[in-house]
């Protein structure tokens, strides 16, 4: 939540990106990261519990950080009436989606933890993508 939000920025001002591409590349440089992580860690068999852990916890820690990230960076990057044009409720909406989602994935794993679940699950978790 530090670095790459700064990279983008810089990349932002480098480049002198309009607003309509600027403030994208921004949110995503703010937005947490690990599903992929996750899947390739389903598939090659790796720690699976701590990398969908770290992932839950990036992003509770997003429900904070991204919106912050968000406007401090768009703040330096543009004038202050590009703020008011972001949709910061679907942003939130957004992020509440993901973090239940997470949040049901760690209590169905928790909950029912036999190793026959588990199989189903990356079965399909697979075909979901």
């Amino acid at each position: 939540f530090l670095i790459l939000p700064f990279v983008g920025y810089v990349v932002v001002k480098i480049i002198s990106l309009p607003p309509i591409l600027g403030i994208p590349l921004l949110i995503v440089c703010s937005s947490p990261g690990g599903s992929y992580s996750n899947w390739f860690c389903s598939v090659f068999n790796a720690d699976l519990a701590l990398s969908v852990t770290m992932t839950a916890v990036s992003t509770i820690l997003s429900v904070a950080f991204l919106p912050l990230n968000t406007f401090v960076y768009t703040l330096a990057a543009y004038d202050a009436n590009v703020i008011g044009s972001l949709n910061l409720g679907g942003l939130a909406i957004s992020l509440a989606v993901v973090v239940t989602a997470v949040t049901a994935g760690l209590f169905c794993s928790w909950k029912f933890g036999s190793e026959r679940f588990r199989q189903y699950i990356r079965i399909v978790g697979n075909i979901a993508g």
